[in-house]
């Protein structure tokens, strides 16, 4: 027996303290290691509050193995990690996606594709008499309303995965964040770099919206707008959805100030690639129908043009014009540069996130819901596909 500090210490007492440090050593390391920690982040698409880059976006610490079951394919093509988990290449440690039917037991989600969905078939039925608690039915969808209704049963669906951000899963094409410091931008290089003035790349002509009956009526007005694509010129590699990813298409569209970037749809939160797009490596300046859909999703006003901001088509025009031709008042609409960025996420980013979703299991089972009428939800007040009529 010794004295340290005026204390009696015993090898007996010291031994006991040694083992019981061991044995709490032990349990937190088993702890942190098979607990999966909660992901305190809304979406992968997200950044934090620097200027680093988006798919550096914080993943959780720690994880559990994660299994999708994709019941339908998408568009007719196969669902496979390599692609819809490649802008998160770190949650492809932890996650995967099948389209193996014998591991529908051991999934932690069944994901449908909307356009996809056939539930009338014994697989369908199958999957909604056989469904187990925790294991969320997942609806995956890229387009509006407008042009396509959601197609599952009464209380089929626990999950929306959509650009609407009232999703349960949010999938944007697209978003715009502020950045904690500003940054430097040549606008001079970019008004040097314009030599043309507005152009439009599509494959949709005839909607519902009538788009292209005022992109018509703007041309027959004398504004000048190139079209490519389906509804006009045909370029090599570059026309149609499928090519936007082309740097052809950024070659096409980036000399021109303006880019007509109107969906053939006006839906809540319904804001495609063409938008982002144009904003971010393109450097134009879209044109778009409605303020209200843009703004709704945090875009600065001075970002963009919108047509409905005006009483007349002739006011749009006036102004559109003069924009066109003054140095300083085109510039004007690139000064958001400084202080925010655009991240395009394609409609695929919500895989990343639903993978994150996933790793809460008892967040899943304290928390079920299902939905009624999901086509309901989708579609209800929705869309107003009327405002380009005001100005034909």
């Amino acid at each position: 027996m010794s004295q340290i500090g005026g204390a009696t210490c015993t090898w007996r007492y010291l031994g006991r303290f040694v083992t019981l440090g061991i044995y709490a050593s032990v349990a937190l390391f088993v702890w942190y290691t098979l607990v999966p920690t909660r992901s305190k982040h809304k979406d992968s698409i997200a950044i934090n509050n620097n200027n680093a880059d988006p798919a550096t976006a914080l993943i959780p610490v720690h994880t559990k193995n994660v299994v999708i079951y994709a019941a339908t394919k998408f568009f007719g093509h196969p669902i496979t990690t390599e692609r819809f988990l490649a802008t998160c290449p770190d949650v492809q440690n932890y996650c995967r996606i099948t389209q193996e039917e014998s591991e529908f037991d051991n999934a932690d989600a069944v994901l449908f594709h909307n356009a996809d969905y056939r539930g009338s078939t014994d697989k369908f039925k199958k999957m909604k008499s056989q469904r187990k608690p925790g294991v969320p039915y997942v609806l995956w969808s890229l387009e509006s309303p407008t042009n396509d209704m959601f197609r599952p049963d009464s209380h089929m669906i626990n999950w929306t995965m959509t650009y609407r951000t009232d999703s349960d899963v949010w999938a944007p094409y697209g978003t715009i964040v502020k950045l904690k410091n500003p940054v430097e931008v040549d606008l001079n290089a970019i008004w040097e770099g314009k030599t043309k003035t507005a152009t439009w790349l599509a494959s949709n002509c005839i909607t519902q919206n009538h788009r292209f009956d005022l992109i018509k009526k703007i041309i027959d007005n004398g504004f000048e707008i190139d079209i490519w694509g389906n509804c006009g010129k045909q370029v090599s590699q570059c026309a149609g959805v499928d090519n936007q990813e082309s740097p052809c298409v950024l070659e096409l569209i980036k000399p021109y100030k303006f880019y007509i970037s109107m969906e053939n749809s006006n839906c809540k939160d319904y804001v495609t690639e063409k938008f982002w797009k144009a904003l971010n490596d393109r450097m134009t300046i879209p044109i778009v129908l409605a303020r209200k859909y843009y703004k709704d999703l945090g875009v600065p006003d001075s970002a963009y043009i919108a047509v409905d901001d005006y009483a007349t088509l002739d006011e749009f025009l006036a102004h559109v014009k003069k924009v066109n031709k003054e140095k300083d008042l085109f510039l004007s609409y690139h000064q958001w540069r400084k202080e925010w960025k655009v991240i395009i996420g394609s409609g695929f980013s919500g895989w990343c996130t639903l993978c994150n979703k996933l790793q809460d299991k008892d967040y899943i089972l304290k928390n079920p819901k299902s939905y009624k009428d999901v086509a309901w939800w989708h579609s209800f007040e929705m869309c107003n596909n009327q405002i380009a009529s005001k100005y034909l």
